[in-house]
């Protein structure tokens, strides 16, 4: 949906067998990690911006094995790169330990 209604997203916490019921990941509230105030990711439409950056350089490599993200502590670029099969290792180094710790939990 577009712009869920707050009437859909509680129809979606019920055991009803609807379609809300059946799919509340369409209609939960979304997510927004600021840091200093600016928005840095959010549960919806960050994924268009993660693809970009990330499934172009993976597609070059003719055979990609290792990855190294440095930042990315929210974890949706590793999710994008885990996305491709012919890895063996991938690393992220993230300075900022809050941002891993609330990414994970929320």
């Amino acid at each position: 949906p577009a712009s869920p209604k707050l009437s859909d997203y509680y129809k979606s916490l019920e055991d009803d067998g609807s379609y809300e019921s059946l799919h509340p990941e369409f209609y939960a509230p979304d997510l927004i990690l600021l840091l200093d105030g600016r928005i840095q990711s959010s549960l919806h439409g960050d994924a268009p911006y993660h693809e970009s950056i990330v499934h172009p350089a993976m597609i070059t490599h003719p055979n990609p094995k290792r990855v190294a993200v440095i930042g990315g502590g929210e974890g949706a670029t590793v999710r994008e790169i885990l996305k491709h099969s012919t890895l063996e290792k991938v690393v992220m180094i993230e300075i900022d330990e809050g941002v891993v710790n609330l990414s994970t939990k929320y």
